[in-house]
C-alpha cells in the first residue's frame, strides 16, 4: 500500500515497480478510463489516440490525427504551468510534467483536462514521441467553481461564526464581527454564552440547546443576543452541525442575519405569535398523487408517522367529497401537467382534526421536462385561520425566511425561491426573464445611478443596504440584502445571487398607497371617476394626452371626452352600469380631446373597492395610441388598394386561363389532323408501292412479247427462205412469210417503246415515292411539334390556373387582413 501511494503521488508513473499482470490491467483501465494521446515530440503533431480521447473531442481517430496538438490542446490561462510546447519539449529530454489542459471539441465546446506529459516508453531517441495521459475535469471543475462562488456569496452577505462542540468560538467572518461590534481577537476561544443574556445562558434550556447540536440536530429561528457594550440584538439564525465522513459532528457553523431593526418594529404583536408553528411542511407525491416521503413538521402538524403515510394517496388528508369531485381530479391532472399550484386549503389530519394549509404544489421536472414528482411546502394556519383578520394580517406581515433570487449579469432574473417569491406576491413564472427594474420605482430604473448599480455589480464588485423595492400591484416593501456577483475561474461574473430579508414593518408607513400610484401616474395615462362618472383627478400623462389642464376636467362628466352619438348609445349607458358593478373593462377608445381632437387610446376602467368590497370609484389607466391608428387607417387603404389591384390580376388572368383554353383544343385539333394527314401519306405510299410491283410485271410480259415477236420473225425469214427454195410453189407462203415478218418487227419495235415507257413510269414512280417518304417524314416532324406545342399550352394553361388560384389566395388573405377598430 505504501509503495501504491508513493508511486502514484510521483509525478512519472513507473510500471516498472508493478508486476506484469497488475501493469497490464492497470494500462488496459487507463486506455479505457483516460484520454491517451501520442504527440510526436518535434512537431507536436497528433500520431494517435485512444477511443476515450477521441469521444470527448467529438472527433473519429483519423480527423484526429490529421490535427496538430496545437489545434486542439491549449495550456489553461493563469495556471502558472507553462505552455503545451514546453511540456512536450521538457518530456522529449525525459522530464514529466503535470499541466490543465483546454481541449477544443468539434462542437465549439472547451473541455477542462488535467493532464501528464512524459516521453512514451520504448520510443526510439531518433524519433522521440511523447505520452499525454489526462483526465476530463470539466464537469468537476464547473461544480467547484460555482460551489466556491456560491460559498464567497454567502460568505459575503451572512454572518458567519464557528464553535467546537463545547460552544467555544473557533472563528468569525467580518459580518459577525460587525454585527455583534467585537475584533476577532477579542472573541476567539471564548464561549458561544459571552452572546447571551446570564440567565439564560444559565437555563437548562441553554444547555439542551448544546446538547442537541453537539448531537448533530440543526437548529434554525429567531435568537435573542447581546452585542459589544451590553447592546441587544435580534439575529435570524441557523447552527449547522459538521459532520465527517462517519457521521461524527466537527464543529458547528452558525449562519445569521441581523434582523434587529424589524424586529423592534414588530414588537407589539410579536408575542400574540410566538405561539404558532412557523416552520416549513414539506411532503413528497408521486404524479399519481402516492406520497414517497415526509419530513417532521408535516408529520407532526397531521399527527401521522412516517410509515402510516407512505405509499398512500393524497385523498387521505381530504375530505371524502372532495377526493371523489371532478374538481379534485382537474387539480391533479394540472400538476401532472405540470402546472404549479398555490393556495390556503383544507385538509384532514390524523383523527379526522380539520386542517388549515398555506400550501404550495411545486412539480419537479427532468431535463425532457417531464414531471418526476411533487413537492408541497406548507405551513400550518389553523390556528390564524381561526384568529381575527387583524391577527391574520400581522401574522402574514412577519417575515419568517430568507429570500434569495438570481439575476443573469444585464439584470434578468434567472430563478427566485419560494421565501422570495411570496414576498413580492408573484410566481416564478411572472418573473423568470424579466428584468429586475419590475420590482423597482420606474424613476429609481431611469437614473444613472441605477444604471451605475448594474455596472458595478457586471464587474464583480459587491452591493448591500436596504433597498425601497415594489412588489406584485406596486405595493412597497423593503429589504435588508445583499448582491453577490458569482465569479468563474477567468474572474468573468456569471451571475448575480441576492439574499435579502424583509424589514418592510420597520420601513412601511401609510405613504405606501400614495407611492404606488405616483409610480403608475409617471408610466401611465391615469384618471379617477367618481361612479356617476364625474372627474375626480387626473395625473400630467392624461393632461398632456388630451390637451386639458386639470381645472377644466375636475367635477366634469367622463362624456366630455366622447362623442355625442356615443354619448346618447346604450352601449354608453352600459358601460357605467357594468364599471359601478365592479366589472373591469379594457380595449381601444376612440375619445376627443381639447377643440374636438382625435384621441386613440389603449385604456383599462378599473373599479376600486374599499376594504368591505363595495366600489367606491373608477380608476382609468391609458396611453395615447392615435399614431398606431392612424397607421392602421393607412394600412387598410393601402390593403384596399392591393386588392383591387389583385383582383384585376385575377380578372386577366382568367382571361389567360379562358385563351389558354382555346389554345389547348386547336392544338389537339391540329395535332389530330397532322396524324390524319400522315395516315393518308401512308396509304399513298403503299398504293405507289402496289403501282410499282405492276410496272415490274408489266416489263417482264414487254420483254416477253419482245422475245416472242423476234422468235416470230426469225420464223417469217426461215419460211421466206423455204418459200425461195420451193419455187413458184411457195409464192404464196413466202407472201404471208413476208407481212408476217413485218408484224413481228412492228410489234417488236412496239414492244420496245412500251418497255421504254414502261421504265419512265418506273423512274417517275420511284421519283413520286422518294417525294411522298419526305413527305410522310416532314408530316411525322409536324405531328411531334404539334404534340409538344400542344403539351406546352396545356402546360401554359395549367400554370394560368395555378396563378388564378394563388391570386384568389393572396385575395382572400388580404381581405382577412384588417387592422382592429377602436371602440366608440
Amino acid at each position: 500500500m505504501e509503495d501504491w501511494n508513493r508511486m502514484t503521488n510521483q509525478n512519472v508513473f513507473d510500471p516498472s515497480e508493478l508486476d506484469a499482470g497488475l501493469a497490464r490491467a492497470l494500462a488496459a483501465r487507463a486506455v479505457q478510463e483516460r484520454l491517451l494521446v501520442v504527440l510526436d515530440g518535434a512537431t507536436r503533431a497528433l500520431v494517435s489516440a485512444n477511443e476515450r480521447f477521441c469521444a470527448v473531442a467529438g472527433r473519429d481517430a483519423g480527423d484526429v490525427t490529421a490535427l496538430v496538438a496545437d489545434e486542439l490542446l491549449s495550456a489553461a490561462a493563469g495556471s502558472g504551468a507553462g505552455s503545451l510546447a514546453d511540456a512536450v519539449a521538457a518530456a522529449c529530454e525525459g522530464a514529466s510534467v503535470r499541466l490543465p489542459l483546454l481541449l477544443r471539441t468539434a462542437d465549439g465546446d472547451v473541455r477542462t483536462l488535467c493532464a501528464t506529459v512524459g516521453a512514451l516508453p520504448g520510443a526510439p531517441r531518433a524519433v522521440p514521441q511523447v505520452l499525454l495521459v489526462a483526465d476530463d475535469v470539466t464537469e468537476p471543475d464547473r461544480v467547484l467553481t460555482e460551489t466556491r462562488g456560491i460559498a464567497a456569496a454567502v460568505d459575503r452577505s451572512q454572518a458567519r461564526i464557528e464553535f467546537d462542540l463545547q460552544g467555544r468560538i473557533l472563528a468569525a467572518n467580518q459580518n459577525f464581527l460587525d454585527t455583534v461590534g467585537y475584533s476577532l481577537e477579542e472573541v476567539a476561544g471564548r464561549h458561544h454564552r459571552m452572546f447571551c443574556d446570564p440567565a439564560y445562558a444559565a437555563s437548562e434550556e441553554y444547555a439542551q440547546f448544546w446538547r442537541k447540536l453537539g448531537a448533530g440536530e440543526f437548529v434554525a429561528g429567531e435568537h435573542r443576543r447581546i452585542a459589544k457594550g451590553g447592546r441587544e440584538i435580534w439575529l435570524q439564525a441557523t447552527y449547522n452541525p459538521i459532520l465527517d465522513g462517519e457521521g461524527t459532528v466537527l464543529k458547528i457553523v452558525k449562519f445569521a442575519s441581523d434582523i434587529t431593526a424589524a424586529k423592534r418594529g414588530t414588537l407589539d404583536h410579536l408575542g400574540k405569535i410566538t405561539a404558532i408553528e412557523r416552520a416549513q411542511a414539506v411532503i413528497e407525491f408521486s404524479v399519481d398523487g402516492r406520497i414517497l416521503t415526509a419530513n417532521k413538521n408535516f408529520l407532526a402538524a397531521t399527527g401521522y408517522s412516517l410509515a402510516e403515510v407512505q405509499g398512500k394517496h393524497h385523498r387521505m388528508f381530504c375530505d371524502p367529497e372532495l377526493a371523489a369531485s371532478f374538481a379534485y381530479k382537474e387539480f391533479w391532472e394540472r400538476l401532472g401537467a405540470g402546472q404549479f399550484e398555490s393556495g390556503e386549503y383544507r385538509r384532514v389530519a390524523k383523527g379526522g382534526r380539520p386542517l388549515w394549509l398555506q400550501a404550495t404544489y411545486n412539480p419537479i421536472l427532468d431535463v425532457d421536462g417531464s414531471v418526476l414528482k411533487i413537492v408541497k411546502f406548507a405551513s400550518d394556519v389553523t390556528a390564524a385561520k381561526h384568529a381575527t383578520a387583524e391577527y391574520v394580517g400581522k401574522v402574514t406581515a412577519v417575515d419568517r425566511a430568507q429570500a434569495v433570487i438570481e439575476f443573469d449579469v444585464q439584470g434578468r432574473v434567472l430563478a427566485a425561491n419560494r421565501n422570495f417569491l411570496d414576498a413580492m406576491g408573484y410566481t416564478a413564472h411572472e418573473v423568470v426573464g424579466k428584468h429586475h427594474r419590475i420590482f423597482c420605482d420606474p424613476a429609481h430604473t431611469a437614473t444613472q445611478e441605477y444604471a451605475d448599480f448594474w455596472e458595478r455589480l457586471g464587474a464583480g464588485e459587491f452591493e448591500s443596504g436596504e433597498y425601497r423595492r415594489f412588489a406584485k400591484g406596486g405595493r412597497e416593501i423593503w429589504l435588508q440584502a445583499t448582491y453577490n456577483p458569482i465569479l468563474d475561474d477567468d474572474g468573468t461574473v456569471l451571475k448575480i445571487v441576492k439574499f435579502a430579508s424583509d424589514v418592510t414593518a420597520a420601513k412601511l408607513t401609510a405613504a405606501e398607497v400614495d407611492s404606488r400610484m405616483s409610480a403608475v401616474d409617471r408610466s401611465q395615462a391615469s384618471v379617477e371617476f367618481d361612479l356617476d362618472g364625474n372627474v375626480l383627478t387626473a395625473n400630467d400623462n392624461f393632461l398632456r394626452t388630451m390637451g386639458y389642464s386639470l381645472r377644466e376636467i375636475v367635477g366634469q362628466h367622463h362624456s366630455t371626452f366622447c362623442s355625442q352619438d356615443y354619448v346618447r348609445s346604450p352601449e354608453y349607458r352600459d358601460f357605467w352600469m357594468r364599471l359601478a358593478d365592479g366589472e373591469f373593462i379594457e380595449g381601444r377608445f376612440h375619445r376627443l380631446g381639447k377643440y374636438g381632437r382625435d384621441v386613440h387610446i389603449q385604456a383599462s376602467y378599473a373599479p376600486v373597492r374599499n376594504l368591505t368590497g363595495t366600489v367606491v370609484k373608477v380608476v382609468k389607466y391609458a396611453f395615447d395610441i392615435s399614431d398606431d391608428i392612424e397607421r392602421e387607417k393607412r394600412l387598410l387603404q393601402s390593403t384596399e388598394a392591393m386588392t383591387k389591384a389583385v383582383r384585376s390580376l385575377t380578372g386577366s388572368i382568367e382571361n389567360i386561363s379562358v385563351s389558354s383554353s382555346v389554345a389547348t383544343e386547336l392544338a389537339q385539333e391540329t395535332h389530330s389532323n397532322a396524324e390524319d394527314g400522315v395516315e393518308a401519306l401512308r396509304a399513298s405510299l403503299e398504293a405507289i408501292q402496289l403501282i410499282q410491283r405492276s410496272s415490274h410485271s408489266i416489263s417482264k410480259i414487254v420483254r416477253v412479247m419482245g422475245e416472242i415477236a423476234s422468235q416470230t420473225n426469225l420464223l417469217a425469214f426461215n419460211a421466206s427462205i423455204e418459200a425461195a427454195r420451193a419455187g413458184e410453189h411457195g409464192i404464196g407462203f413466202s407472201i404471208v412469210a413476208g407481212e408476217v415478218r413485218k408484224l413481228a418487227e412492228r410489234s417488236s419495235e412496239a414492244a420496245q417503246q412500251i418497255a421504254k415507257l414502261i421504265e419512265e413510269s418506273e423512274e417517275r414512280v420511284d421519283q413520286g415515292s422518294e417525294v411522298s417518304k419526305r413527305a410522310e417524314q416532314a408530316f411525322e416532324r409536324i405531328v411531334s411539334s404539334v404534340a409538344k406545342t400542344n403539351d406546352a399550352v396545356r402546360t401554359i394553361s395549367d400554370c394560368t390556373r395555378l396563378q388564378e388560384e394563388v391570386s384568389q389566395t393572396v385575395n382572400a388573405l388580404i381581405s382577412e387582413f384588417s387592422p382592429p377598430a377602436a371602440r366608440a
